[in-house]
């Protein structure tokens, strides 16, 4: 039995209806899921931590969030530094990167063990832009919970061999976790950095 044209056309868009539910259940999956499993083994040499908002010199809720995972980490023993990402948005005078170093230092990290990366905007850029300041160091990344799986993926895609240590982000979920798959699916087809 032939297929009429008609008939073709409706099969191929329930493959392509299927391939991208599927696609899109995977990567929920991942974002939702991933940070269940994920976790520092305390063996890393420097903490990353991904760069977030700050408002005229002080950390966002969520960038405090971060930076205070990375001050219990770092106090637990669990690494010997931290570098800090984060770039200045248009109008800032202070760069993520410099006010998280700032707060950490006023939190009682000795300043010879922070380290700012102040030039990325984005995600992507706070890795890459960090690769100079890692070196060959085990590394932590301390991000939110629904970033981790993004960043996992990001980290991978630049060659870095680490652990995440997911922080709750205890906002609005639906609208996070939508901007992540989002920002996943643009990344990972090329077509946002």
């Amino acid at each position: 039995m032939t297929l009429k044209r008609s008939q073709k056309l409706a099969l191929a868009a329930l493959v392509t209806l299927g391939v991208a539910l599927a696609y899109t259940v995977w990567n929920l999956s991942g974002i939702l899921l991933y940070p269940n499993f994920a976790g520092s083994s305390c063996r890393a040499n420097t903490l990353l931590v991904m760069g977030a908002a700050q408002y005229n010199g002080a950390p966002s809720p969520a960038f405090q969030r971060r930076l205070d995972k990375a001050k219990d980490l770092y106090d637990a023993g669990c690494a010997s530094r931290i570098i800090v990402t984060g770039g200045q948005r248009e109008g800032d005078i202070y760069s993520e990167g410099g006010v998280g170093v700032s707060y950490l230092e006023n939190e009682g990290i000795p300043a010879t063990a922070l380290l700012s990366e102040t030039t990325s905007r984005t995600s992507f850029e706070n890795l890459l832009n960090s690769r100079e300041l890692v070196a060959d160091d085990q590394l932590t990344i301390v991000t939110d919970d629904l970033h981790a799986y993004r960043t996992n993926f990001l980290a991978g895609r630049l060659g870095y061999k680490a652990e995440l240590e997911p922080v709750y982000a205890p906002y609005e979920r639906a609208g996070y976790t939508l901007s992540e798959l989002l920002k996943l699916s643009a990344q990972r087809f090329g077509l946002f950095r």
